[in-house]
Order: C-alpha cells, then structure tokens, then sequence
C-alpha cells in the first residue's frame, strides 16, 4: 500500500506524535510505501530547529518514511491565539505543498487533533480520489470544552457539526481509546468502521537503567515521586504541589516535574510562595532519556481533572509508565485508565483534588505498606504482554489492510 498521512505534528516534536511516527516506520518495514504531510518543527516551544529555518517546504526521509514540511507561524504552547493562527495557515501552506507529491496514493490517513487535519485529509482524498482514514487521538472541540480551555459558544458548535461531519464521511475511523470508539458509536457510526489501536510502548521503556539520574541531580537518598509529561491545564498538578507542601515533615520525600507547559509558571509561582525546597522542575528532556528519569523513579504520578471527557481518556504516558515498572499514582477516579490499573494489578486512584489522600498513599508506598515493588512489577508483566507498541502496529496495519 501507498499511505500518506497528515498531521500538523511530527518528529522531531516531542510529545504523542512519536507514536504516529512508530507506526509509520513500522508500516514501512513491513513493505508498504508512507509519506508524511506535516509543518515544520516548532512545538511545544515554538521554536524551529536550525535545519528547517527559512524554508517555505522542506523534504526529508527519516527511516524510511517520506517526510514533506510545510511553514507554520511558529508558536510556542504558551501561545494558543498563535497557535490557531498556525492552524489555519498550515490549511493552505499543507495543500500546496501535497501538489509536490506526485505519488498515488491508496489512502490518505489524517490524525487528530488538531481539527485542521482531518479537513486537509478529507479534501486531499477528495483530489485523489483515494480512501479517507481518520484517527481520532483526542476528541475536539468536547475535550476542550470540558477542560475550560474553550467555552461553549458558535464557533465550538460549528466545529463540532464539522467533525461529526468528517467522523462520518471517513471509511475508516481509528480510535486510540475504548472510550472515543464509544463516542464514535454513540454517534450512529456503524461499529465495523471504527477500530481501536491504543499507543502502546517503546521497548526501550521496559529495559532501561537509571543511566546515573540520581546522581546527576542528587537525588540519591531521596524517596522520588516524579511526573514526565506536559505541564498542561488538563492535569490538575496544584494538588501535587499542595501534597508536597504538606509533607515538608519528610525531607527524603522529593516531588519532581519533567517536562514543560502552559501551567508551568503557575506551578513554579506556587511552589515560590509556599517556600518549598522538596519540589524541582528540571524542564523538558531529550525524548531518549525518558525511560532513565522514569526507571529512577519510586513512583510515578499522573491527574487529570475530573471531568467527564477523561472517563474516556487514556493518557500514553501511562503505558511508558507501566513498562517501567514503577508503581503509579493516578489523580483521577474511575474511568478507563484506572480499570486498565486495576486490571494490570490494581490502581492506587485518587480524586483528582484530594490532597489527604494523596499524602496517604505517598506515605503508604514509602513505608511499604503498600508494595511498590510488587504493584511495578505486575504493571511492566501486563504492559510487556498486551501493550508492546509492535503489537498495537501490527493491529493498526491489519486494520488499514481492509480499508
């Protein structure tokens, strides 16, 4: 098969979009021909890489998968005016650009979000008169709304009728969750055009030393609680803050932030005005150092809001997480995430603002009352026998197969 694909985010940008990529290169390996339709790197900072600065286009091969950019206004996620702009210019600059692409096409693959892209999928399909493939990684404008990060208004609306336009009109919709599969049918899809191909994992995840982290950062002696991931207005990360704050009566007890985002500078002014010296961010990292911060871990934390999108929510950190075989804290009560916890071995959940209970089960995992050992062992044996990422490419392979 001929695929392309089209995303507005790729590798090098750090982040989910290095599944897509896996897949891709996996596609590849197994004799199929793909191409990627994608902006330029710029997130999440905004800033564009040396290579790709002051090209309108620029075309590349990375393992085998064809790679054509386009110019985006660069913004960083700080930014989210900005950063429509930049969604709506890569509209144009993308569909320039795909006239540079003179191969024919089996099917034209969009992921989303974010919702640009399944528009240019569906009009390049159109003038291609190809198959029209749409993954679905988030659900928008609903995830957005729920979030507070837009309010209900007409223009939410109108996107909304948009995608539920597009949901329908593609031959193939992939979900990367059960809960947005279930969306999918609640919206009158027929089911045997929807597939569920979850994120899975790296191998690399499940072998990795700690490589000297706690050395580096002296973490030595510290009983290290660390969150890997974007500091985003979807996690509700003050109650990580307010729990470090009330367990300043147990300095080996270390709360550590890897990564950046939009709550960042809220977080680093709480944990200044509380005067805390057992919180750190250490801002975001190369992506292949990843498993070495979360190996060096005791345990490891995730939250979302409680909202009632996340019930349907998984996020992929969460298999990275599990492969490492740490045990996981998870601020957020019910939902898929959590019965996928209980089923690897059991959830240590939590309500998402809860700070008591929180502390309780830091102090629970750190006095071994709860093992920690034990619960991240189970995780990394569920992890390594259903979530491999292979797996889950095989799968998404099969799927498009029949498309």
């Amino acid at each position: 098969m001929k695929i392309l694909i089209v995303s507005q985010h790729f590798p090098p940008e750090r982040g989910a979009v290095r599944r897509l990529f896996e897949f891709a290169r996996y596609f590849v390996k197994n004799g199929h021909e793909v191409s990627v339709l994608t902006a330029v790197p710029n997130y999440p900072d905004g800033i564009v890489p040396p290579k790709y600065r002051g090209r309108m286009f620029y075309a590349e091969e990375i393992e085998g998968v064809k790679v054509y950019r386009s110019w985006v206004l660069p913004a960083s996620n700080l930014y989210q005016g900005k950063r429509m702009i930049g969604f709506v210019i890569f509209c144009f600059t993308a569909l320039i650009n795909s006239f540079k692409i003179k191969d024919d096409f089996d099917m034209v693959l969009a992921s989303t979000p974010p919702v640009n892209t399944p528009v240019i999928g569906w009009i390049l399909s159109k003038l291609r008169r190809t198959k029209f493939v749409l993954e679905v990684r988030d659900l928008q404008p609903e995830s957005s709304e729920d979030f507070g990060n837009l309010e209900k208004s007409i223009l939410t609306k109108a996107i909304k009728v948009l995608m539920h336009s597009l949901y329908r009109r593609a031959d193939k919709l992939i979900a990367v969750t059960d809960g947005i599969a279930d969306f999918l049918i609640d919206l009158k899809i027929p089911a045997d055009r929807i597939a569920t191909v979850k994120s899975g994992f790296s191998h690399e995840f499940l072998n990795a030393s700690q490589n000297g982290i706690r050395q580096k950062y002296g973490w030595e002696e510290k009983f290290l609680i660390l969150y890997a991931g974007t500091l985003g207005w979807a996690h509700s990360l003050e109650t990580v803050i307010e729990a470090a704050r009330k367990l300043t009566d147990q300095p080996d007890i270390k709360f550590v932030f890897v990564g950046d985002g939009g709550k960042r500078g809220a977080l680093e002014g709480m944990v200044r005005d509380y005067g805390l010296k057992n919180v750190e961010f250490i801002g975001a990292q190369p992506l292949e150092s990843i498993p070495f911060f979360l190996k060096s871990s005791d345990v490891l934390i995730e939250t979302l809001k409680e909202v009632p999108i996340t019930k349907g929510t998984f996020p992929c950190k969460l298999f990275e997480y599990m492969a490492s075989g740490r045990p996981i804290l998870f601020g957020s009560q019910g939902g898929e995430a959590v019965r996928e916890l209980e089923l690897a071995g059991g959830a240590l959940s939590y309500r998402s603002d809860d700070v008591s209970h929180l502390c309780e089960l830091i102090l629970e995992l750190k006095s071994g009352e709860i093992d920690g050992s034990s619960l991240g062992e189970k995780y990394q044996n569920h992890a390594a026998e259903f979530h491999p990422r292979d797996r889950w490419a095989a799968y998404y392979l099969s799927q498009l197969e029949k498309v």
